[in-house]
């Protein structure tokens, strides 16, 4: 594989990428919280376009569905918690937020899926280096 070209998924992951970074930070004019995701997106656009950081990639839309999962969980089935359901559901909202947000999640299982089950990304972002980060 010729690592000196990015391959198709990169341009396309970083194009959604960055546009749902610009769709989040347009709401973020209104709601300064969602400035935070806008840039958390824009950081993994650059990671992806650039081929580094895989790990750290991984890591960042791994804890935004976690997040997302735990909090959608604790309001479901949290009502032995008492009080503390808003509170648990409250926290893994605002990791949510500080991890890409909402339209991360939407994007999260295509991309986890290209990153584990196409070799191509996955080659193309451990030859570009910093897969260790």
């Amino acid at each position: 594989m010729d690592v000196a070209k990015r391959p198709l998924s990169a341009n396309l992951f970083a194009t959604l990428l960055v546009l749902a970074a610009l769709a989040t930070g347009y709401v973020g004019l209104s709601a300064y919280g969602y400035l935070v995701p806008a840039a958390t997106l824009l950081l993994l656009a650059l990671l992806i376009w650039l081929g580094r950081g895989r790990r750290f990639f991984i890591a960042i839309v791994v804890t935004n569905l976690l997040s997302e999962l735990i909090s959608d969980l604790v309001l479901l089935l949290g009502d032995g918690l008492g009080a503390y359901k808003l509170d648990i559901s409250g926290v893994a909202m605002l990791i949510n937020l500080l991890v890409g947000g909402p339209l991360l999640l939407a994007l999260s299982i295509p991309l986890l899926a290209t990153l584990w089950l196409s070799p191509y990304l996955r080659r193309w972002m451990d030859a570009r280096g910093f897969a260790h980060v």
